[in-house]
């Protein structure tokens, strides 16, 4: 049976109503745990009356066992203590308070009202009526909540059986915490379950998102390592297509592309390889023909002439390096890769290109063996050395320097000259690109010499890369394979 597929939008809306639908139920679950109720938006009532309720049962028992002229410095005591003012209204206008207080007509109304509403209820209780309950099966106190003046205040009371009034009577009294804030400065509100709740709720997202967030951001990895490896011109790359939303279908868009571009890319090479060769011969027939006449012709043509023959030999020598750079991409497959000695293969190339106006510094440590292909190796070291000659040998000396590291062995060609604009260096690799006017036809290039180069080095297995030197000069740096040994 075939599986079906669905779109990243579908899924992802999926997880998000899943997520939206299982929140409430856990919201649920940790009110129940922590109040024993099933309302929810009772939770911040029902957890600041129960807190208030035990408070101020102690702060009564306090002022029962004191006289009357001493309640206000009982309250003020308290207050200091939850770090919120404390006021005892009784409904006959009689009050007692931890600060400065007056007693309007409409804060009396509603205190009076709170208690005739508990008078009520207790009578309902004594005819065996059914009464709401609270945690711990008290009868559900009336409550004050209001708010007054400005700035505002806000006013959070129960009522509360005094065991005197202010007549030595047994008294009912409304007991209320003044605050500018609607927690009471916290004195209404326990932090530890709603931090807990927060924690599951947000526990409870990860568990139900990080499968999805995984099976997107995975394959997203990998084919950004993908892309990396066909950017640097590895074309073996082979996604997995097994899913069939827009994350399946980019996988197969680039395999499809990387399939295309490998075989643009080798018949792009062959076709450039194939015009140099075929443009071999009919140069090399032009050049001897400029050079048999220019010993005939006059001696004021003759100038004429030898222009035209530089820029035939520098067609030539486009040609040349086109045949090259071909070979070696065409011959990559067949590379055979030994374990070499570096400082021979330096050696060799310096020898090629060493010029008497030129100081070069060599710095490279005897055993130093690394996997290669000499030929091409050496060819690339002698491309770069040519360039540092001609581009920064009066400038001061080049140095080529190579020490070893973990599993690498690091290779550095560097000269004194101006260096590459910032901006041409991710560039340079490219075949036929020339920076202007730093380097350019005029002083001989033809734009392929670090083609050529990069070429040999990952035939090699190696990497290159170039930085400009402060204040001043050019550095191209090899990495190379460490091998322990001479190996075939």
């Amino acid at each position: 049976m075939r599986k079906p597929h669905f779109s990243l939008f579908t899924k992802t809306l999926f997880w998000l109503f899943l997520n939206l639908a299982v929140l409430p139920i856990i919201l649920l679950v940790t009110s129940i745990f922590f109040n024993h109720q099933i309302i929810l938006h009772d939770i911040l009532a029902i957890q600041g009356q129960a807190r208030m309720r035990k408070t101020f049962r102690v702060i009564c028992d306090d002022l029962a066992g004191k006289p009357e002229d001493q309640w206000s410095d009982t309250l003020i005591q308290y207050s200091r203590k939850y770090k919120v003012d404390l006021v005892l209204i009784f409904g006959d206008g009689t009050s007692y308070a931890s600060m400065p207080f007056r007693l309007n007509e409409s804060i009396l109304n509603k205190v009076r009202y709170s208690i005739d509403q508990y008078h009520t209820l207790q009578h309902r209780q004594y005819l065996g009526e059914p009464v709401p309950l609270l945690p711990e099966n008290n009868p559900l106190h009336p409550h004050l909540l209001m708010q007054t003046g400005n700035p505002p205040l806000f006013w959070t009371g129960v009522v509360i059986e005094m065991p005197h009034g202010p007549k030595g009577a047994m008294s009912t009294a409304m007991i209320s915490t003044v605050s500018e804030s609607v927690t009471g400065n916290g004195f209404l509100l326990e932090p530890l379950p709603w931090v807990l709740i927060f924690m599951g709720v947000a526990l409870l997202s990860v568990v139900l998102w990080l499968p999805v967030i995984h099976r997107i951001t995975r394959p997203l990895g990998r084919m950004t390592l993908a892309t990396e490896r066909i950017a640097h011109g590895d074309f073996k790359i082979t996604l997995p297509e097994d899913r069939g939303d827009e994350i399946g279908r980019l996988a197969k868009a680039i395999n499809r592309m990387t399939e295309q571009l490998a075989v643009l890319l080798k018949g792009h090479k062959r076709l450039i390889g194939d015009i140099a060769h075929e443009l071999g011969s009919p140069l090399a027939r032009i050049q001897f023909g400029l050079g048999a006449l220019e010993q005939r012709v006059e001696e004021g043509n003759r100038e004429r002439v030898q222009e035209i023959m530089e820029e035939v030999d520098h067609m030539s020598a486009l040609v040349q390096e086109l045949l090259s750079l071909s070979r070696v991409e065409l011959d990559k497959r067949s590379v055979v890769l030994i374990g070499a000695e570096l400082l021979p293969m330096v050696e060799a190339a310096v020898k090629r290109e060493f010029t008497s106006s030129v100081q070069i510094r060599l710095a490279v440590e005897p055993n130093l063996w690394v996997v290669a292909c000499p030929n091409l190796l050496i060819r690339a070291i002698s491309n770069l050395i040519r360039n540092s000659v001609k581009y920064a040998g009066k400038d001061g000396p080049i140095s080529i320097s190579a020490y070893p590291e973990e599993d690498r062995v690091t290779l550095e060609i560097s000269d004194c000259g101006p260096g590459i604009p910032e901006e041409y260096l991710s560039l340079l690799f490219e075949p036929f690109f020339r920076p202007q006017p730093s380097r350019d036809r005029d002083s001989g290039g033809v734009g392929l010499g670090l083609a050529i180069v990069k070429t040999c080095v990952e035939s090699c297995r190696g990497s290159v890369s170039v930085r400009n030197l402060e204040p001043h000069g050019f550095a191209v740096t090899i990495q190379l394979v460490k091998t322990p040994r001479h190996t075939d």
